[in-house]
């Protein structure tokens, strides 16, 4: 649990309107995504308690436009990929962008200020995948390393898909979970979960 509420507040600092992706650094990149997001947040808890509906809304403007949606969805299904029908993969991928937009915007509720350290010139890049190590530090508490691993796609744009806190992939971690549930309940069940969460 520790872990994943890590990874919530570390996928905060991604996004931003942000223009010639392609042409930054992913390292360069995730640094000035963090910079817009919390101006947003900075506006909505200036005005008192933030509600949950308000995040959804800075999640879905600022940060799932840089989430590699299809990517993630297609590997959470893992072996159920084969045979799946298209109509099915369409409402996978629709209820797997619902579940992060919720899951982010409860992360950013508990948002505190944590800092982000982003290693300047450390992304490492074979051409269509790069890692970006990052450190979250906060006074009184041991520094957590962060790796952001993020996929060139088809329009050219650096996109996340994967964290890497403490040395375990959120990604793998989540993606045995939902293959085990599809196994016991069948997709359409998963599908309703996921919409529902």
């Amino acid at each position: 649990m520790k872990l994943i509420k890590l990874f919530l507040i570390a996928t905060a600092f991604l996004s931003t309107s942000l223009y010639a992706q392609a042409q930054q650094s992913p390292d360069i990149l995730l640094e000035s995504v963090a910079d817009t997001l919390f101006a947003d947040i900075g506006k909505v808890n200036s005005k008192g308690n933030a509600s949950k509906i308000e995040m959804s809304g800075i999640v879905e403007k600022r940060l799932m436009p840089h989430i590699d949606i299809k990517f993630v969805s297609f590997k959470l299904l893992g072996k159920h990929i084969k045979g799946i029908e298209r109509q099915q993969a369409v409402d996978f991928i629709d209820a797997v962008e619902h579940y992060l937009t919720g899951t982010y915007a409860g992360a950013l509720m508990k948002y505190t200020g944590q800092k982000v350290v982003f290693e300047h010139n450390n992304a490492q890049s074979d051409s269509e995948y790069a890692t970006v190590n990052t450190q979250i530090i906060e006074p009184n508490a041991p520094t957590i390393d962060l790796s952001f691993k993020l996929r060139l796609g088809k329009d050219n744009q650096w996109k996340v898909y994967d964290i890497v806190a403490e040395g375990i992939s959120l990604l793998s971690a989540k993606q045995k979970e939902i293959i085990q549930r599809i196994s016991d309940v069948g997709i359409d069940q998963v599908i309703s979960e996921l919409k529902n969460k």
